[in-house]
């Protein structure tokens, strides 16, 4: 099964069949995807603390697993490898190339030894969060020639932070005056932001 992405309607098509993947279920690939690499990244925290992976390789997966969430996330919101230019490759490598630099100074911390399983764990996932800002940017990059403005959607299913429920209630606004994306980090909740941008 194959699908394309329609910019115009901002909606995944099937290529087999000419069905339109609605926003809810595109958005529940996104949480998918993020809840396998949190599982993932948890494993990390146990093995790390068992000593049955090194401070050094826990760095390594780290990176690892940033990465390919940060590309997943990113490729998402274009709307695929196909619709991704030499501009696009370049905002995935920088945004991965800041989680880097954060990760060197926790992957001392870690390799210190002075956190326990929990709080690793806890704080590698807002590293997993934090590839909310690449699948938003990429769906921006996206729409931002047909559609002409956007709208911050909180989760409704979730506790939102003062910020975050600011920046909803300014509605739709011009979509060249978008400048702070969910799980950026420039939120109270941080990278755990659970909202994403609409288009119309």
């Amino acid at each position: 099964m194959s699908y394309v992405f329609d910019a115009v309607s901002d909606r995944y098509r099937n290529t087999e069949n000419g069905r339109y993947v609605n926003r809810s279920d595109a958005l529940a690939y996104v949480e998918r995807s993020f809840g396998a690499s949190r599982g993932v990244v948890n494993g990390y925290a146990e093995a790390v603390v068992s000593s049955s992976l090194s401070p050094s390789d826990w760095n390594t997966r780290m990176r690892e697993e940033i990465k390919g969430e940060y590309i997943r996330q990113y490729l998402l919101g274009r709307g695929g490898r196909g619709s991704m230019t030499d501009e696009d490759w370049g905002s995935v490598g920088g945004m991965i190339a800041d989680q880097y630099r954060y990760l060197d100074g926790f992957a001392a911390e870690v390799a210190a030894g002075d956190m326990s399983e929990g709080q690793i764990a806890a704080r590698a996932r807002m590293y997993v969060n934090s590839a909310r800002e690449a699948y938003e940017r990429g769906h921006y990059r996206a729409v931002r020639e047909t559609k002409g403005e956007g709208r911050w959607d909180i989760d409704t299913g979730k506790e939102n932070c003062d910020d975050c429920i600011a920046q909803a209630d300014r509605g739709w606004i011009p979509i060249a005056e978008i400048d702070i994306f969910p799980g950026q980090g420039q939120t109270k909740c941080k990278t755990n932001c659970g909202c994403s941008f609409s288009y119309r």
